[in-house]
């Protein structure tokens, strides 16, 4: 029989040519899956899942594996990452790069690191207070109010050779090795075991909250007079800086924090000259502050204060055997 061709209609073929039966079956196929996700609604989760792993799969040769099939999906709208950069873009490892002490600013430049530690011990060890060197009291209220440790190296890192390896809390870790640079290894934990465990009265944990960390230590030598109980704290400066009055200077001396004194010649700004100009201490501080910040470092403040004893127990009575800190 011979086909005739019905007025308007148009034959169905499959090719590069014309692609019309094609797209009617893609249509007719979509539909479908429609269908089949509106009538039966447990088709969905499945579709969604499958849809997420393929994601997923795709990220993964990107480098950017994911733990949780749905952060794809979150990733996917994403136009801008925030990250706390210390172990996520670096090697979770800290160093001690600058120091501030004594209205001198150091610097330990991008290579030669020890020399540092060894400014700083020289630039604080003659200078005294109360008979005590500025030095030993800088090295009491970092070993002692850290919860870092040193152990001996078990050669479990290649990347550690030393005899001794830090562990504990990323930053201390910093701190710790900025004096082993200047006290050794064997030195460094000497120093943390003069702290007896009977002269440990209180510690205070470092929290997200208080973005600070403290400990109350007794000191025999001392027993009877308004020294005998020293509190140190070190933690972020806009947080210590609520409770600190005065400041150590160059020669010794104790001021209140917001007096006047020379600004040393690394924080004079333009228009300022050097001996004439006077800056409160306060403010050298903040200079400080936007100046390690400008290299992107992680400022920490280091300040202690003296107590009788029954003025700690006062304290301690007052403030809930300190149950609760603030």
């Amino acid at each position: 029989m011979e086909c005739q061709e019905l007025p308007g209609c148009k034959p169905l073929t499959f090719g590069f040519s014309n692609f019309e039966l094609y797209n009617q079956l893609l249509y007719t196929v979509i539909i479908s899956i429609t269908v089949i996700v509106v009538a039966i609604p447990e088709g969905l989760p499945l579709a969604v899942t499958i849809s997420l792993s393929v994601s997923s799969k795709q990220m993964q040769k990107l480098n950017n594996l994911v733990r949780k099939l749905a952060s794809s999906e979150t990733m996917g709208g994403a136009t801008h990452i925030c990250s706390d950069k210390t172990g996520t873009l670096t090697m979770n490892k800290m160093t001690t790069m600058a120091c501030n002490t004594l209205q001198g600013v150091y610097m330990a430049g991008k290579v030669v690191r020890m020399g540092l530690a060894n400014d700083v011990k020289v630039g604080s060890q003659e200078v005294m207070i109360d008979g005590e060197s500025v030095w030993k009291t800088l090295t009491e209220g970092v070993l002692w109010n850290s919860s870092a440790r040193l152990e001996k190296n078990d050669g479990t890192d290649d990347s550690e050779t030393g005899e001794f390896v830090t562990k504990g809390n990323v930053t201390e870790q910093g701190l710790i090795k900025f004096f082993m640079w200047a006290l050794g290894a064997q030195g460094t934990i000497d120093e943390k075991k003069r702290l007896l465990e009977e002269n440990t009265l209180c510690t205070v944990s470092f929290t997200s909250a208080r973005k600070r960390a403290s400990i109350v230590v007794r000191r025999p030598e001392f027993e009877g007079t308004n020294k005998e109980v020293r509190v140190y704290c070190k933690g972020a400066p806009d947080m210590v800086f609520e409770d600190t009055t005065h400041v150590v200077c160059a020669d010794g001396s104790v001021q209140g924090i917001n007096e006047e004194g020379t600004c040393p010649m690394e924080l004079i700004q333009q228009g300022e000259h050097k001996d004439t100009d006077l800056v409160s201490y306060q403010a050298q501080f903040d200079r400080t502050i936007k100046k390690f910040a400008a290299e992107a470092y992680r400022t920490l403040l280091i300040t202690y204060k003296d107590m009788s004893m029954d003025e700690y127990n006062q304290l301690k009575s007052d403030n809930n055997d300190f149950a609760t800190s603030r």
